[in-house]
């Protein structure tokens, strides 16, 4: 196939993949220093937004399969970020918290975060860098239904 018969060289989601490729290897070298990678970072962050999630929640929000969602807590409890409780009404199953030193990790990560997304998102403008966001979150909604309830208030907010 030439390249005359795509409608724009390269697809877009060709450029989504290569952008999420070099994110991806930017950012875990990035959590190095703090001894976590991006599932962990990723962990850490539902646990602070449900705290008191079971295991299970936990993985359908993360995509992971059982056996590797208790790998990384397993990781996360190890190193003290992360502790299993019994789960409050079913005590067949473990509520995850935070613990302090896990909170204080997450806010070191975030940071981390956030750098790495200033770098990643220099060459654009403050409005470019908001529709690209926009965007992109429409995106993943379409086929990650953890994502629509946010896109959807953004559409009936007051911004809007």
């Amino acid at each position: 196939m030439t390249g005359s018969a795509w409608p724009q060289w390269p697809p877009t989601g060709f450029l989504l993949s290569k952008a999420g490729r070099t994110q991806a290897v930017r950012f875990a070298e990035a959590l190095e220093p703090l001894r976590l990678r991006p599932k962990h970072f990723a962990l850490l962050n539902f646990v602070d937004r449900g705290a008191g999630s079971s295991q299970q929640e936990l993985g359908e929000r993360l995509g992971l399969d059982p056996s590797g969602l208790v790998a990384v807590i397993d990781d996360l409890e190890n190193a003290g970020l992360l502790e299993r409780r019994r789960h409050p009404s079913d005590r067949r199953r473990h509520a995850i918290h935070l613990t302090p030193n896990g909170r204080r990790k997450l806010a070191r990560a975030r940071e981390v975060a956030m750098e790495r997304e200033a770098e990643l998102l220099e060459p654009l403008d403050e409005h470019d860098a908001k529709v690209l966001h926009e965007l992109l979150m429409k995106v993943v909604a379409a086929d990650d239904p953890h994502f629509r309830p946010v896109v959807a208030e953004r559409r009936s907010g007051p911004h809007r």
